[in-house]
Parts: C-alpha cells; structure tokens; sequence
C-alpha cells in the first residue's frame, strides 16, 4: 500500500477474501454435519453456547468479507486515495481483532471443550 501499487494492494485482500470465505465454508459444513449427527444447539448447553458464539464470529467475519469486496472495488475502481487507505487501515484492525477473538473462541471450545 505504501508503494501506491493499487494491483498487489487488490490481489492481497483478493487472497485473504478467499481465506476468509474458505474459513466460512469450513464453519457452515461444521456446523452442518453436527446437526446431522443430531447434535444441533438444542441438545445441550454447551452446543448451544458453542453454535451461538461460533456462529457470532462467522457472522463477523461474513461482514468483513462483504467490506472487503466493497473496498476492493472501491481501490479497484478509484485507487489508493486517502479515504481508500484509511479504510484500508481500519478494516485491517477490524480483520485482526477477528483473528484474535477466534484465537481465543479456538482455545475455549475446541481446545477445552475436548477435555
């Protein structure tokens, strides 16, 4: 972003798109095969928490993805403004936090959830 080369600029969060959306698709066949096997958020309270706050997080990642697409455009069609690279800056801060809030969904109820 810093050498004003909107094409790597694009082409960078055209990859974390795809990234972001292959982490949904993962998510949605998830959670498709435990309902299938008949463990749907009715059966306890802990697949209950877990589909909520699992589902919260692919709820924002999904918004994130939806904004990526529309700044991709935007940096497509307009270039590295200053209004293009501060939005750039904050959903970068946005995508990163979601990474540490899956960090630590990750840790809680994968990690602990098995023992």
């Amino acid at each position: 972003m810093y050498k004003n080369n909107k094409s790597q600029v694009v082409s960078w969060l055209a990859l974390t798109w795809l990234f972001g959306a292959g982490f949904i698709g993962m998510e949605i066949y998830e959670f498709h095969h435990l309902i299938m096997e008949g463990f749907g958020p009715d059966r306890s309270g802990f697949l209950s928490a877990f589909f909520a706050l699992v589902g919260t997080h692919g709820l924002h990642v999904t918004s994130g993805l939806i904004w990526m697409a529309v700044l991709m455009f935007q940096v497509s069609r307009r270039g590295l403004t200053s209004t293009n690279r501060t939005r750039i800056l904050c959903l970068s801060l946005f995508w990163h936090f979601l990474d540490v809030v899956w960090i630590c969904v990750f840790s809680v109820v994968y990690l602990m959830g098995a023992m």
